[in-house]
């Protein structure tokens, strides 16, 4: 527990116990589904609070989401019937912080895509990381997806590749979006802040 708490505390600033929101993450490394009432049983703290922080890092989603797919779409409810699950890739990157006290993304990324069999997985932490840098208020359109993979060297794939974010948590379908990204006639997507949430300087260091 005490390695996840530090890998939180990377990027986690908010006034809230990071031991309770490592108390709710480590549940998810035994069931893939756990409900509110259990995880509010186990918390030290404001389980409330705690819940918010992991859902506005998208490190938890209500199993609702699997339902209708868009992250904004959903309101969230912290309520004894409300039931919970954890994105692909933000699920892998709890595991690696409990196992190393780091927030990893491009471990977490090529592990991620290793696992799914994606044969330029190497290539894979480059791209997301460009996506991220890309975004407007987290917030990116295909058409710019598109272009980024192109960079990449991945440009044969667009359609795939997002099909794949989608599906591990790295991004989800956008219903509205401000800014100039609102204005795109593109399909727009929200990215997972928990990928690449570790401080720029780690990020730098972790890709040498």
């Amino acid at each position: 527990m005490e390695n996840l708490e530090k890998a939180l505390k990377s990027f986690i600033t908010e006034d809230i116990l990071v031991s309770d929101l490592a108390i709710i993450l480590s549940c998810f490394s035994h069931c893939d589904r756990v409900d509110y009432r259990e995880l509010a049983s186990v918390t030290r703290g404001h389980v409330d609070e705690a819940f918010l922080a992991l859902w506005e890092w998208k490190l938890v989603i209500p199993v609702r989401s699997s339902r209708c797919s868009e992250w904004d779409s959903l309101v969230f409810l912290a309520e004894p019937e409300e039931s919970f699950e954890m994105p692909n890739i933000s699920k892998i990157l709890v595991e690696k912080g409990m196992e190393t006290g780091r927030w990893n993304s491009r471990s977490a990324i090529l592990d991620l895509f290793q696992r799914m069999g994606e044969p330029e997985w190497e290539k894979m932490p480059d791209l997301i990381l460009s996506i991220k840098n890309h975004a407007v208020h987290n917030t990116i359109n295909g058409a710019g997806i598109g272009a980024l993979c192109t960079q990449n060297g991945l440009n044969h794939k667009t359609g795939a590749l997002i099909a794949v974010m989608k599906g591990a948590g790295i991004i989800s379908p956008k219903l509205a979006a401000i800014g100039p990204v609102a204005k795109s006639r593109s399909p727009l997507y929200e990215f997972n802040p928990s990928v690449y949430a570790e401080p720029y300087n780690c990020i730098n260091n972790m890709s040498e």
